[in-house]
């Protein structure tokens, strides 16, 4: 049913990304992540040399400074290239990239986008980042339940006279919050909840990076909001109403599958080198089985993957009954962080007492698809309740048209 087939541009998207994290991201991936201090984790020189390459741009069109491959599968493709050196690089560039388009290009007024895309296109460390999760905040996280109808966020955004607005309030848990310039702030005004676009280097705003088990090069952070004041015109518009163009939840998914394919080649290597029983153990029947199980997943991850980007990039197919609609995306992400963190455990496994010491690949890989599995649970609990019980075949649905 589904034709996916890498193009020219594609492959030639994917080898550069493959050239650029063998040689720049993963050589020094296992040293940081050993720095006991968050400051000096931080890749600066690799997220310089990867945006001048155009990995923070390249879902822009040309005429704003991008490639212009907008499409959902060189997405994918891209980050799970990267992702296979360091997952928690591949986020700074992936979840910037996946955002421009849908933030720049199809939601800013003319006077944003004058504003804020030359100053991302000409700072080389010009990240972004989603503010919407915050303490004790039941709002779009009980996932076994319908939120309920007058649930607010706690943040809060007063207008002034002038047409400004000051926020108050605090946010956890915000990938890429820590570094990030522009900040999209989920807050809650006498209106309703409204976007804010926030600059980084606002008075009065707090963040503090949160200590993780894994990708800890990648950044989490918590931010606090203390009477900030943001400029009138400001307030980002609503998703379009037919689509979601963000596509951040297949392209994490894509950066978890990054993550089991290098853990799956190290394991590899490893049972090709280490003898027991007078041969390499990749010769013992059970070990050949582990790599089999590991491998099959693996495929069946990518599999689905690529058939969720094409769903994205292709949603008349389903509008006009040529293809019977499934919740791809959302099948992506839950079915591969629980098949990465399955098989990273594998390949600990196989390393036997050595899987265990820090400063092994696969020790690192083992805490990365922690982190990775723990943020797709939601997504498999919002499946398994949301979709499965319901009837998951449907022609329309929200994620095709904005579950981000």
């Amino acid at each position: 049913m589904f034709d996916i087939r890498l193009n020219d541009e594609q492959r030639a998207f994917r080898d550069m990304a493959r050239d650029f994290a063998e040689k720049e991201i993963k050589p020094i991936a296992l040293e940081l992540d050993s720095r006991p201090n968050w400051e000096d984790r931080i890749p600066w020189d690799v997220l310089k040399k990867g945006s001048q390459l155009g990995f923070r741009t390249f879902v822009l069109q040309e005429e704003n400074g991008g490639a212009g491959a907008s499409d959902h599968l060189t997405a994918c493709v891209i980050a799970e290239e990267l992702a296979a050196a360091d997952t928690g690089t591949a986020y700074y560039f992936m979840l910037t990239a996946r955002r421009a388009r849908d933030w720049f290009e199809l939601r800013m007024t003319d006077e944003q986008r004058a504003y804020f895309i030359p100053r991302f296109i000409e700072d080389d460390t010009y990240f972004t980042t989603v503010a919407v999760h915050e303490p004790d905040t039941d709002l779009g996280y009980d996932y076994f339940t319908e939120t309920p109808t007058d649930v607010a966020f706690k943040t809060r955004a007063e207008e002034q006279p002038d047409g400004s607005w000051i926020i108050n309030g605090a946010k956890n848990f915000q990938t890429v919050g820590y570094l990030a310039k522009l900040i999209v702030t989920m807050a809650q005004t006498k209106d309703g909840p409204r976007a804010f676009l926030v600059e980084g280097d606002s008075p009065g705003l707090v963040r503090h990076p949160m200590s993780k088990i894994g990708r800890r090069i990648g950044d989490n952070a918590e931010i606090f909001y203390d009477n900030v004041k943001v400029p009138p015109g400001r307030i980002l518009a609503p998703p379009l109403p037919d689509r979601s163009d963000q596509g951040t939840l297949i392209t994490i998914a894509a950066i978890t599958l990054g993550l089991g394919r290098a853990a799956l080649e190290e394991t590899l290597k490893y049972t090709q080198e280490r003898v027991s029983g007078g041969k390499p153990i990749i010769q013992h029947q059970a070990v050949g089985l582990y790599l089999a199980d590991m491998a099959t997943n693996l495929e069946a991850a990518r599999r689905l993957i690529w058939t969720a980007a094409w769903a994205k990039d292709n949603p008349e197919a389903f509008a006009d009954g040529s293809a019977d609609w499934q919740p791809y995306e959302m099948m992506a992400k839950a079915f591969t962080g629980t098949a990465v963190q399955r098989l990273t455990e594998q390949g600990m496994e196989l390393f036997g007492g050595m899987g265990v010491i820090q400063g092994m690949p696969i020790e690192k890989y083992v805490r990365d698809a922690l982190i990775q599995k723990h943020i797709s649970f939601p997504f498999q609990a919002r499946f398994s309740v949301t979709e499965a019980l319901a009837g998951y075949k449907r022609k329309t649905s929200p994620l095709l048209i904005g579950g981000n």
